[in-house]
């Protein structure tokens, strides 16, 4: 796909979804996708049980990956956001499968806990020319890196990567974080770092148990307390606060302030409709298309099976009907939820300054 096609058919979304509530999303084909390279990770944070998982000896192989690859770009697919259930770099081939993506000129972004990101492997991949590195960072400081990530010294090493990589030119690193209870006064902390570093920004994700500890018992209650729900109110006022003065945090207020009303009530929480799906591709370490990461049911296979045939096919029809009317775990993911609001009707014009940014970081892709 041209980038030209790219723009034009994100452009095309982001005008008629709000129109239409959504249902206009569900006609144009998604032109982004999100792949899951492994299940194994380096860390051991204290919020996700990824770091469990033994190395699945199914997971695709860098060809197969490169197969993967040439059939979402035939579909239409114009940008990559490569990622895992745990940690990318973690599997010695990941810079083998990216360069499958520079090989057929598909423009990508990286989710990386930024560890193993020095050295050889930070040249090599400055080398393939990511459009956007995201680093997980969860704690400031290491005494709070430790804690949340299980990774003695890993705030050093990990910032100490980052200055390295971008002396290597590397210059849209940014980071992602989640909003937890054991992180709260870390939140502007990590925000007025990221700022001071020259950073490109910093995301944040509400925390939902079902995601991150899928096995356990929800514990989203937590945040329904009064007395959780005055201190996460503060501290997002603060991220708003900052976002408005200088920019770093990228995400929109929108979903900042309903990160408060999803707290109250995660189970049921569904203030739009969502879009996944029909906005986005995303596919599991085996070459799965799947809906997203909490509805993981296989839709079909890229390994033996071209998206367009995924795409229409009544299953895959049938998933995005589904989430669009709630007939899934409900979740508030800032990778869903800040697109089910900015496509929505009441969310188009709180995140329009949002929109405009996003269609010129695509703008940049040419």
């Amino acid at each position: 796909m041209s980038r030209s096609k790219l723009i034009r058919n994100e452009a095309t979304r982001a005008l008629l979804s709000p129109l239409t509530n959504g249902v206009a999303s569900q006609h144009i084909k998604p032109t982004i996708a999100t792949v899951y390279l492994t299940k194994s990770c380096n860390s051991q944070c204290n919020f996700c049980d990824f770091w469990k998982n033994d190395k699945d000896p199914n997971e695709l192989t860098s060809e197969q990956w490169g197969v993967v690859f040439s059939r979402l770009k035939a579909f239409g697919v114009g940008f990559m956001g490569v990622n895992a259930s745990g940690e990318m770099f973690f599997r010695q081939d990941a810079l083998k499968i990216l360069q499958h993506l520079r090989n057929i000129d598909m423009p990508f972004g990286i989710n990386s806990n930024g560890l193993l990101l020095h050295g050889k492997r930070a040249k090599q991949l400055a080398e393939l020319q990511p459009r956007q590195v995201t680093i997980g960072m969860d704690g400031y400081g290491d005494e709070s890196y430790l804690e949340t990530r299980g990774v003695k010294n890993g705030f050093t090493k990990v910032c100490k990567n980052i200055k390295e990589m971008q002396t290597l030119g590397l210059d849209s690193i940014g980071f992602g974080s989640v909003m937890m209870i054991e992180n709260m006064n870390d939140w502007v902390k990590l925000a007025e770092y990221a700022l001071e570093q020259g950073l490109s920004g910093i995301r944040f994700t509400a925390f939902h148990d079902n995601y991150f500890n899928p096995q356990s018992q929800p514990t989203g209650s937590r945040y329904a307390q009064p007395v959780i729900q005055e201190r996460v109110s503060t501290e997002i006022e603060k991220l708003i606060e900052l976002k408005r003065e200088t920019g770093i945090v990228k995400n929109s207020e929108a979903y900042l302030h309903q990160v408060i009303e999803f707290y109250k009530d995660q189970e049921n929480y569904f203030p739009t409709p969502c879009l996944q799906g029909s906005n986005r591709i995303e596919v599991d370490i085996y070459g799965n298309v799947t809906l997203c990461s909490f509805v993981t049911d296989p839709l079909g296979n890229l390994v033996t099976q071209d998206m367009d045939e995924i795409w229409n096919s009544e299953l895959h029809k049938k998933a995005r009907d589904d989430a669009y009317y709630g007939r899934c775990p409900k979740c508030f993911l800032s990778c869903y939820g800040e697109e089910n609001i900015r496509l929505s009707s009441s969310g188009f014009l709180p995140t329009l300054k949002d929109t405009l940014k996003r269609r010129n970081k695509l703008l940049s892709l040419g």
